[in-house]
């Protein structure tokens, strides 16, 4: 047997994921997996739900979206605390505990009578997504991946558009079948099963405390001739004291702020403009798959251009699509959303992704993270209750979709400026320099 593989046998990880001493793909998969599972609290999936809660409870759009703003704004909150601890002890046990919450959380949805009982469940398994798991996984992955970050950004992320291509069609196949509840519980037995085995038995916190490297390499290889320019140490101190740190973050935000409520109103969108439930659900499903490309097409983008030329160019892309989602009011014109918006917010999510782990290095980018996510997923939160509100006093979301045109143009700009800043001369293989940027 190979040195590496019985490493990894001896850490505990299973025989068919040790052989060939490389963890890092399989460990993509389980990542992948969680990805598919935290799509249950994503904003398309409690989109298609807005239409039987009106019925059952009738309660308003900016009521429902409400329970979505406040987990997402509870999460922001908390990620600060629980950033720099991923990146000590590694994502594992925050993603196998995670999933099991989760879907113990939608199973228990399927009992609510009362919209403080939705609040509660919703927004703690929305909140534990932002916290805990979007974190988790940046990390993992920006840990195990350099060169090919993006590529693996990409492929990880087939899970999440995945997700959003069948958890519509599953919600609307329980819900024609049995009713909203059945399909809450149907969520949770779902997650239970695909996503909480395999993060347990694949995931580790970094490649070298396997004695493994980034992107498979071995003990003799090297990332680089000078190891600082593809892995620097930076800690979140030292990020946050740079102009490119802040103008990323504002920049990036606007694609929180937008794509959660873009994903959030479409499916109502569709159907007041006409559309019937199943073909909202129906596009929605073509959306996500069209994005599965996209996600991957993103994912080679990265490894191939200058983040600050290609994430802007794929929000103008987005933005036209926003444009012509206002006017959708047929069958072709809600196909051709979804194929060209699909693809566009696709790209963009591995873009968005790797983007600080990318300007600042993979040491600190749990702590990183937390300092960021108040900012984006605040505005993440706000976003789907603004757009209810905006729905609930207009009977429209057309205004609303034209704010966010601008914000995603402005937030092109801000990227586009954000010129990613000289690394430290700290060496990755400083131990002294790790520790202190792993550390809470």
């Amino acid at each position: 047997m190979d040195r590496p593989a019985q490493r990894l046998r001896e850490a505990g990880i299973p025989g068919f994921a040790a052989k060939g001493g490389h963890l890092g793909w399989w460990l993509l998969i389980a990542v992948s997996l969680v990805s598919f599972s935290r799509v249950a609290f994503f904003n398309p999936v409690l989109g298609v739900f807005v239409q039987p809660l009106e019925d059952e409870f009738g309660w308003s759009r900016a009521t429902i979206a409400g329970a979505l703003s406040a987990g997402t704004l509870f999460g922001a909150l908390v990620s600060p605390f629980l950033g720099g601890y991923i990146d000590r002890y590694g994502g594992r046990f925050f993603m196998v505990g995670g999933i099991a919450l989760g879907g113990v959380l939608l199973i228990l949805l399927a009992a609510i009578d009362s919209a403080w009982q939705f609040y509660i469940l919703f927004g703690a398994g929305r909140a534990m997504v932002t916290a805990i798991l979007e974190i988790a996984i940046a990390v993992t992955i920006a840990n195990w991946f350099i060169r090919g970050r993006g590529r693996a950004t990409g492929l990880m992320l087939l899970g999440t558009r995945g997700a959003m291509a069948i958890m519509p069609l599953v919600i609307l196949l329980f819900i024609t079948l049995f009713n909203w509840r059945a399909a809450f519980a149907a969520l949770g037995v779902l997650i239970l099963v695909v996503a909480v085995v395999p993060p347990y038995l694949l995931v580790r916190r970094r490649p070298e405390d396997l004695g493994l490297r980034p992107d498979g390499l071995h003990g003799g290889d090297t990332l680089s001739t000078e190891p600082s320019a593809d892995d620097p140490v930076w800690t979140a101190g030292q990020a946050v004291r740079t102009r490119a740190f802040w103008l990323l973050l504002f920049g990036t935000s606007q694609l929180f702020v937008v794509g959660g409520a873009v994903n959030f109103s479409l499916a109502s969108h569709l159907e007041d403009n006409g559309l019937s439930q199943g073909t909202a659900v129906l596009v929605i499903t073509v959306w996500a798959v069209v994005g599965l490309f996209g996600g991957l097409l993103g994912g080679e983008i990265r490894d191939r251009f200058p983040l600050r030329f290609a994430l802007p160019v794929t929000l103008i892309i987005t933005s036209t699509a926003i444009i012509w989602l206002i006017f959708v009011d047929t069958v072709w014109m809600a196909y051709a959303f979804a194929i060209w918006h699909g693809l566009a917010f696709g790209v963009q999510l591995p873009l968005n992704q790797t983007s600080f782990p990318d300007y600042f290095g993979r040491w600190s980018i749990g702590a990183i993270r937390g300092i960021t996510a108040p900012v984006q997923f605040g505005l993440n939160a706000g976003g789907p209750l603004v757009a209810g509100i905006v729905f609930d006093a207009r009977g429209s979301y057309d205004l609303i979709f034209a704010v966010f045109v601008g914000l995603l143009l402005f937030g092109a700009l801000l990227i586009f400026f954000a010129k990613p800043p000289k690394p430290p001369r700290a060496s990755p293989t400083s131990e002294t320099a790790m520790n202190a940027a792993s550390a809470p």
